[in-house]
């Protein structure tokens, strides 16, 4: 039975994610950085992919038998470009784009042999609609949504399927510090709903597109947002 690994577990989204798709019966290996998901019945694995002997360790220690990726893991930081170290920039570029594409890297060859396999990396609204202080993090994640139609163009004809989830104003991590700084009135506005969303409409994005009933989607982006694009 082929494994799901799910990058970013700790975070609500990726916990989010990983309690949904326990319901598949697949065995699960879960990352983490700093603080162990509270999830039982998974393989737990503690890896800083801000450091690179971190991500090559836990690639390393990868089995062939991954059926399903779903790269959470994210670090999110803003500022304005020549206000943010280089240290800042680096590790953002290495949790975001290099971990997730090594990753996939390691497990799309036996994915290729099994001609079945599904990756979902989870990417944001910012990839599209950035505001002030987010070039460098909605940078990171358009490079993560035209990387993953790449993927879909290449190996759909040997059985995978790589899509991307874009959250929006989700009411988790970032945007929680984002409310209280902001208030939560004018950050309701960026959307036509004028609400925030969970972090359990992202795992049941990713996990109907993880599921059979998404067989013929591929290299799409689906959008979890609230309508962002029809707020103001």
């Amino acid at each position: 039975m082929g494994k799901i690994v799910i990058t970013g577990a700790s975070s609500e989204i990726g916990l989010a994610i990983a309690r949904r798709l326990s319901a598949m019966g697949k065995p699960m290996l879960l990352q983490y950085n700093a603080h162990a998901p509270a999830y039982e019945g998974a393989e737990l694995v503690q890896a800083d992919f801000s450091k690179r002997e971190d991500l090559e360790r836990f690639i390393s220690a990868l089995q062939d038998d991954v059926e399903i990726l779903v790269n959470a893991a994210a670090l999110t930081s803003t500022g304005l470009l020549p206000q943010m170290e280089d240290e800042e920039i680096e590790r953002m570029l290495q949790v975001n784009v290099l971990a997730a594409t090594l990753l996939c890297k390691a497990v799309i060859p036996r994915m290729c042999l099994k001609r079945c396999g599904v990756i979902v990396n989870i990417s944001s609204a910012t990839a599209t609609k950035v505001y002030r202080g987010q070039s460098v993090y909605g940078g990171s994640k358009a490079y993560l949504e035209a990387f993953t139609k790449g993927l879909a163009a290449e190996y759909a004809k040997k059985g995978l399927r790589c899509n991307c989830v874009a959250p929006g104003s989700i009411n988790s991590g970032s945007m929680q510090k984002l409310i209280i700084r902001t208030g939560r009135d004018d950050l309701q506005e960026v959307n036509a709903s004028h609400t925030f969303g969970t972090p359990e409409d992202v795992a049941a994005a990713v996990a109907f597109l993880c599921s059979e009933d998404s067989r013929y989607i591929n290299g799409a982006v689906l959008h979890v947002d609230g309508g962002y694009w029809l707020g103001l």
